[in-house]
């Protein structure tokens, strides 16, 4: 279960990253990985839902994490 887990957040990160950051900076893809686990680990494996508690608890994850949520949501 926690491959699978791990897995779909890999999923998340990829699904919401921004083209340029994939293709540019590997890094970015793992920005929200750690806070996505920590922060709204209950929510995997739905990835709309882990989406929305990012979003939700932006005062709770890490800065690099909020710099990629200002480019998926501007």
């Amino acid at each position: 279960m926690k491959m699978r887990s791990a897995l779909t957040l890999i999923l998340l990160c990829t699904a919401l990253a921004p083209a340029t950051a994939r293709a540019d900076d590997p890094q970015n893809q793992n920005a929200c990985m750690s806070d996505a686990m920590t922060v709204c680990g209950q929510y995997i494996p739905d990835r709309a839902r882990v989406a929305g508690c990012l979003i939700s608890n932006r005062t709770r994850i890490s800065q690099p994490c909020r710099a990629q949520l200002a480019h998926w949501h501007g």
